[in-house]
């Protein structure tokens, strides 16, 4: 995917347009850009801006709607160069750490309780593959990755669903993954199984050879998703 240089003024319309898109899921207008973020230029400039990143493939206009939203170059550009992976309250670092270490020093339930915390977390679904000889898959969340607005299609669930119930499949493609990075970022067409290519899937190893990820939408929080998975991945370490 070839990335082009950007400058500040650019990279800061895009930064807004990736986080204000994020969090609404609706798509981002010029006046919405200055009004909202006091950005020190005109909307003629940020509309000219808008049109110079649309062009570079960077956001999209989708069919309906004045407004751009972020494309898959768009959301690799912000992985890249212009994510924070802040760390989380250490009201809610302990909080998890209680909880996982109430639980019987058993991989399982562990295991079971972590892709649940995960998914609420993020709000998506999780994926945790077991880091013993034998290894196991759970997964928990499915039902809130279906409430994204991305999965109103029938036939878009079901391919998803399907993907990360095949445990075997799914096993597969994040081993590939991290054998590839240790944290891996995949971002829609990234993704070599043709079910996830609207989805974005952010993994991290634990131990020796476990695995964590979440599965959802490209318009996904990434900071706090790395930032989550870099938590429990710590703390999976530790415990197990």
């Amino acid at each position: 995917m070839n990335i082009e240089f950007l400058d500040d003024r650019k990279r800061k319309v895009l930064e807004i347009i990736i986080e204000d898109y994020i969090n609404s899921a609706e798509p981002i207008g010029s006046s919405a850009v200055v009004k909202k973020h006091r950005v020190d230029a005109s909307p003629a400039t940020i509309r000219f801006d808008m049109a110079d990143l649309e062009k570079k493939g960077y956001i999209r206009k989708p069919h309906t709607s004045a407004g751009r939203v972020p494309s898959d170059k768009g959301y690799r550009f912000f992985v890249d160069n212009l994510m924070q992976n802040p760390e989380l309250p250490q009201r809610t670092v302990r909080s998890i750490k209680d909880k996982l270490e109430s639980i019987e020093r058993l991989e399982e339930e562990i295991l079971n309780e972590t892709v649940e915390l995960l998914s609420f977390m993020c709000d998506n679904a999780s994926v945790a593959v077991s880091c013993g000889k034998r290894k196991s898959l759970h997964a928990g969340g499915i039902s809130k990755m279906l409430k994204q607005p991305e999965f109103s299609s029938p036939q878009k669930v079901c391919s998803v669903v399907e993907t990360i119930e095949n445990h075997p499949l799914i096993t597969e493609i994040l081993d590939n993954y991290v054998g590839e990075d240790p944290s891996p970022i995949r971002i829609g067409t990234e993704n070599n199984c043709k079910a996830l290519r609207e989805c974005s899937v952010i993994a991290k190893k634990f131990g020796d050879s476990g695995i964590l990820c979440v599965i959802g939408p490209t318009r996904m929080h990434y900071e706090k998703v790395s930032s989550a998975l870099d938590l429990f991945s710590r703390l999976l370490t530790e415990i197990l």
